[in-house]
């Protein structure tokens, strides 16, 4: 029987595993923080009858539904938090599974710490290990605090990339995946459109001056902060409302959660009529991009209001959160980036007093409409344009807001530079710890949401204690996972909301073993050398965006940018396909697999696109016409074993715009809006940024191109790859057939083997 006393005996404090890492107090790793009350006595008390019952129902309905009837096996209670502290604890006796937590995201992740070590389970995006044995296994009681008070995810971007066309099913299953794995801070951006076309309708624009302003429905994050304006528009008002609808349902989970989520506030972007009824308001015009980016249309261009409109910038903000909290609710946390990939319009004589303007006003606009708000920003800003943000002008900008109603998300810490390729410290380090303010450990990982195999597994498992524990991290309250785009490289998640409930540094060599046990249900030896050579290759590093040759507009010079598809990222390959008479039944292993094959192809197919090339203005056209066969007959296969996914086909994507359609002309809108954003973007610059290794976008967009490309060139034709672009685009996708395959690790065997034998 699970007895109070037994389970909160001060004797589990300390008790650590190779997934989690555990400790009495975050105190000893957080000199700078605020020391959290001791442990309470044994026979402390209930958390509050009311709330403890929502809590504890809440965590069980996630448990209920990842687990189905196993879920009864676990005895579930609210225990008070250390501070400001989340807590879980776990004990397991006799076939049942005690847990208490702080919230019901902290039941969820002792549950789902215990689902890893015990049971060697996994619920992931792409699948799930849920083979638990028929008694769930003993453990000893263990006590783990998170060394955060935040835990934070999503970065805006991946509101575009990856969730622009989610509907409640697919935001349910994430929002149990966030709780599983930790999550107590995730940003909450959608819904927001009704919000300010109520708020501009108030404050005299028209319907059609709205409609002007927006954009296509995968392009919003961009508009919403800043970027770009009237394009792919207008948004249709049922997307509008539909929204609307799926936000209230997504914040009424999250706060049943214990989330804290981070909502939308004003960061001073108005539409162009805005200018119509406030004539005599001074606003700033600027392009996205504008230094680097020569092909975006003027059209697109952002307004912003000037800061020294100080009180018509407070009545918008003002308007908007008051709003917002009349149809969603209550709120503390407030996402505002106002020079995100934006020049700072500052006179020069007067940098740092405009600057410090700025961030006041944003600030006041939003205690205008929550005097208890917290205002949130993104160190992206300082990373992009790192000439103009010194310290000074970083101090300047934060100065007029107190340090603890400011929230700075610093989500770039795995990046490295773009010009040197090394690896690059922080903005935190820069920017002195951000002079006081609050502020996210984070990491980025993934550009655009391409999935190609990649990530600094070292730097993840090593760097965020390291800043714990530095003597310079100023105010350090959280951690972040900040991809734009995910459902990808589920290692990398993995082991990142590990590091969220970690305090002292992951040790590979151990975390690896248990990982790929509970992934695929062994860790057979040429796993193990699998493994080492991925860490060596693929998993070694990370640079900005990533694609290969093939997915990229094809050209006399076609060229990968940072995949890793080398000699020892294939005999990595070569050792996990070893292991398939073993895995073979795991659809975890199966699912990697196709991903490992698909790259290590890639590479082949990357080399045999620039032999076609070379043969055709060689003008030897029957061997330019057999490499060319050769590349486009790889790329099909790869997309046959791509298609064994249903969440690597792009139909898939496709599909779950449509659905958002009340009639067949916005289904065929939503169909082109969706796949604009992944393969044109809008302009030439941005092609193929969010480029994925999806089925059906490799064979009838990749290949299509690329097939016609070099028909052309071969016979010396200008081809015009806008035209052929832009007509794909423009028909909704019907997507061709792809190559049948019997045993997907059978034809991966195949196809890997003939690659490295060509």
């Amino acid at each position: 029987m699970w007895t109070r006393r037994k389970f909160l005996s001060a004797s589990c404090i300390g008790v650590g595993t190779a997934l989690t890492g555990v400790h009495s107090s975050p105190s000893s790793i957080h000199p700078a923080m605020p020391v959290p009350s001791p442990p309470a006595p044994p026979d402390r008390g209930h958390v509050g009858g009311s709330e403890s019952e929502s809590v504890v129902h809440a965590a069980r309905a996630v448990l209920e539904r990842q687990l189905g009837s196993r879920a009864a096996e676990f005895q579930l209670r609210a225990i008070p938090s250390e501070g400001d502290y989340e807590v879980y604890e776990i004990e397991a006796v006799d076939g049942r599974v005690l847990v208490g937590g702080s919230s019901a995201v902290a039941i969820c992740r002792g549950a789902y710490s215990y689902l890893r070590n015990a049971c060697h389970a996994m619920i992931a995006w792409s699948g799930s290990n849920l083979d638990l044995p028929a008694t769930l296994p003993p453990q000893h009681l263990q006590r783990v605090v998170c060394p955060y008070k935040f835990v934070q995810y999503l970065n805006p971007c991946t509101f575009g990339y990856t969730m622009a066309f989610w509907d409640w099913s697919r935001w349910e299953k994430e929002l149990d995946w966030m709780a599983l794995h930790g999550i107590n801070m995730p940003l909450a951006m959608e819904g927001q459109e009704a919000i300010w076309q109520r708020v501009w309708l108030s404050m005299g624009l028209t319907q059609m001056e709205i409609d002007d302003h927006s954009t296509g429905p995968g392009h919003l994050p961009w508009h919403r902060m800043g970027n770009i304006n009237n394009f792919d528009g207008p948004l249709p008002q049922e997307w509008i409302e539909a929204k609307r609808e799926l936000q209230r349902k997504i914040l009424d989970r999250m706060r049943a959660l214990g989330m804290k989520p981070i909502a939308p506030a004003f960061a001073g972007f108005v539409p162009q009529g805005f200018k119509r009824v406030f004539p005599d308001a001074q606003t700033f015009t600027l392009l996205w991009l504008a230094d680097e980016f020569k092909t975006i249309p003027r059209s697109t261009r952002t307004f912003i209001l000037h800061p020294a409109e100080d009180a018509l910038y407070r009545q918008i903000g003002k308007k908007f959160i008051e709003e917002y909290k009349a149809e969603y609710g209550e709120v503390e946390y407030y996402l505002a980036d106002t020079f995100n990939e934006l020049a700072v319009p500052v006179r020069g004589s007067h940098r740092y007093e405009d600057l410090e303007c700025f961030g006041r006003t944003v600030y006041e606009s939003i205690c205008a409409g929550d005097p208890n708000g917290t205002w949130v920003m993104q160190s992206w800003t300082f990373v992009y344009d790192s000439a103009f943000w010194d310290n000074a002008s970083v101090a300047a900008l934060l100065r007029g807001v107190p340090n603890d109603r400011m929230l700075i998300v610093d989500y770039a810490n795995d990046l490295t530079s773009k010009l040197s390729g090394k690896y690059a410290p922080g903005q935190w380090k820069v920017q002195k710890a951000f002079f006081g303010k609050q502020w996210i450990n984070g990491m980025a990982h993934t550009f655009g949401g391409n999935n190609n195999i990649k990530g600094n597994l070292a730097l993840m498992a090593a760097e965020p204690s390291a800043t714990l524990h530095s003597p310079d991290h100023g105010n350090l309250v959280g951690w972040g996972i900040c991809p734009e785009g995910i459902e990808n490289n589920e290692v990398v998640y993995e082991l990142m909301t590990d590091a969220g409930w970690q305090s002292e540094p992951i040790d590979l060599d151990k975390w690896i073993p248990a990982y790929c046990t509970s992934r695929y249900g062994a860790f057979p030896s040429a796993m193990q050398q699998a493994w080492k050579l991925l860490l060596e290759s693929a998993y070694s590093s990370h640079v900005w965006m990533t694609k290969q040759a093939w997915q990229g507009e094809p050209s006399t010079r076609p060229a990968a940018v940072s995949v890793d598809s080398g000699a020892v990222f294939e005999s990595a390959v070569e050792q996990f396909l070893s292991c398939a008479d073993d895995l073979s039944a795991s659809e975890l292993y199966r699912n990697d697999l196709i991903e490992l094959v698909t790259q290590a192809v890639g590479g082949h197919i990357d080399r045999m696109l620039q032999g076609a090339v070379e043969a055709g203005e060689a003008r030897q056209l029957d061997r330019a016409r057999q490499s060319a066969s050769t590349a486009i007959g790889w790329m099909l296969r790869c997309d046959a074993l791509l298609n064994v996914r249903p969440d690597r086909r792009l139909e898939t994507w496709t599909q779950a715009a449509r659905s958002w359609a009340g009639a067949d002309d916005h289904a065929a809108y939503y169909d082109e809006n969706a796949r604009r954003l992944i393969t044109t973007w809008g302009w030439p610059e941005l092609s193929d940024y969010a480029s994925r290794v999806w089925s059906g976008l490799t064979r009838d967009y990749y290949a299509a191109r690329w097939s016609a490309f070099l028909e052309s060139h071969r016979a010396g034709l200008n081809f015009s790859l806008d035209i052929w672009q832009q007509t794909w685009l423009s028909a909704p996708y019907r997507p061709s057939q792809p190559v049948p395959i019997d045993s997907p690790i059978a034809a991966a065997r195949d196809l890997f083997k003939e690659c490295r034998r060509a």
